[in-house]
């Protein structure tokens, strides 16, 4: 009984045993190969470093001592740059990660990305005009000269004090070094000046050039701003765009100025029934005097924008001149009855007087060729010279009796105010100016300020 119990338990032994054995093999080859795939990361793997600004990542590199050389090498060229301190504001931090060295930044490719990421400032001086800050200067020295320089460029007499318009200080506060310009960029900026942009709307009886006097602006400027503007057809309601070049600083300089003036000779008029009406014979010749006139003048930038008569003292005084002027017809200044003024110029009538599109035309539109002679209907008085609203360029020619000849949408003017023409005498030229559709001439007799039909009186 003993033998067999024995032979049993050697069966169970040896049956453990094998079972055992290729467990353990199976486990040893996963926790090898665990080894293994360890071991490879530790090789092919290593640490790299991730800059980031206040969160943001900005790149990776090697080492973190690399970034941080970086930063240290930006600060110090800002600083040689300014020839000041500079402070780096922000929180620049620093994260390190393992994994494959693919895509890691050089130092310079790091230094670029991080001087547009970087926050860096340093003390600096402020221009400011009217509290709004306009320019910045490294330092207070360099902030004045560019003043200095500003009231040199636009001082008409450098004898006389200049100021700048508004409240013009220099403040020192610490700013981010990119703003900070130098002298020539800023001058350059003040001879361009900044734009200013605002709308305008048509109101009833506007024109273009209503509005271009009212809003200070030139006529130009508005159709730029409004390329599909037609000039002629403003309707109540319109909103126009306009802009205009603002200077930001304004350099104003005052002082007295002595300029010599002709002083007009008087007339002294005798009628003479053995002369035509529009003929004038001198008895004697005047002469004009002579004033010294002083005057106030303002100066912006350069340009005067007013002139102010403080006194004037008489230096030479004029001479009165005698002359004779025919009165054998009279310009009708009542009816419709045919009168004696003459045609200022040779061409079909291209519109006459009348009704026209549903209004009033009160003259005549005579066709000539751009700057064809114009010449007075009558010999008269110049009472106006000059842009006229829609009429554009105009002269008007008294001639008494309450009659007035006008010449509108002129090229240009020949005489001035107060001058005394003959018949015939050149006062301007054919042109298109104000409203107008071509080149003529629009010619209106007014008698006692009313429009008259120009045929009744040619």
């Amino acid at each position: 009984m003993g033998e067999p119990r024995l032979q049993y338990r050697r069966r169970r032994f040896y049956g453990i045993k094998s079972i055992w054995s290729r467990e353990f093999k199976e486990q040893l080859c996963v926790v090898g190969a665990a080894v293994v795939f360890a071991l490879g990361i530790l090789l092919f793997a290593s640490s790299r470093c991730v800059v980031m600004v206040d969160g943001a990542p900005v790149g990776t590199v090697a080492k973190r001592g690399i970034a941080e050389e970086v930063v240290r090498i930006i600060q110090r060229e800002q600083e040689d740059a300014l020839g000041q301190a500079v402070t780096l504001r922000g929180n620049v931090t620093y994260r390190s990660v393992r994994g494959a060295r693919d895509g890691l930044l050089t130092a310079e490719e790091l230094k670029r990305r991080l001087i547009s990421a970087l926050h860096l400032y340093t003390p600096a001086a402020v221009v400011r005009v009217d509290g709004e800050e306009r320019f910045y200067f490294r330092n207070k020295k360099t902030a004045r000269a560019f003043l200095d320089s500003v009231r040199r460029m636009y001082t008409v007499k450098p004898d006389e004090s200049v100021s700048f318009d508004g409240k013009v200080d220099v403040v020192v506060k610490s700013i981010p070094v990119d703003r900070i310009t130098g002298t020539e960029e800023a001058l350059s900026a003040v001879r361009t000046g900044i734009e200013e942009n605002w709308r305008y709307t048509v109101k009833d009886g506007d024109t273009l050039w209503d509005i271009a006097a009212a809003e200070k602006v030139t006529l130009e400027d508005i159709i730029a701003a409004n390329p599909s503007l037609n000039p002629d057809r403003l309707t109540i309601g319109q909103v126009i765009a306009l802009r205009r070049e603002k200077p930001v600083l304004t350099v104003v300089q005052v002082f007295e100025t002595v300029k010599e003036e002709p002083i007009p000779f008087p007339r002294e008029v005798q009628y003479d029934r053995s002369l035509h009406r529009g003929q004038v014979k001198v008895v004697k010749a005047g002469k004009p005097g002579t004033k010294e006139i002083t005057y106030r003048v303002t100066v912006h930038n350069g340009v005067e924008v007013s002139r102010e008569l403080l006194r004037t003292r008489q230096v030479k005084a004029p001479e009165k001149q005698i002359e004779r002027r025919g009165s054998l017809y009279l310009l009708a200044s009542r009816g419709e009855g045919r009168a004696s003024l003459g045609w200022p110029l040779s061409g079909p009538i291209l519109s006459g007087y009348g009704m026209r599109w549903g209004r009033m035309h009160t003259g005549l539109d005579i066709g000539a060729g751009y700057g064809t002679s114009v010449g007075a209907a009558g010999s008269g008085t110049v009472v106006r010279a000059g842009w006229n609203g829609g009429y554009g360029r105009t002269v008007e020619v008294d001639h008494g009796d309450g009659v007035v000849t006008r010449y509108a949408h002129l090229s240009s003017v020949n005489v001035g105010t107060g001058e005394v023409v003959g018949r015939g005498q050149n006062v301007g030229r054919v042109g298109s100016t104000g409203h107008s559709t071509g080149p003529h001439l629009h010619f209106e007799v007014l008698v006692n300020d009313a429009p008259r039909n120009p045929l009744n009186y040619l």
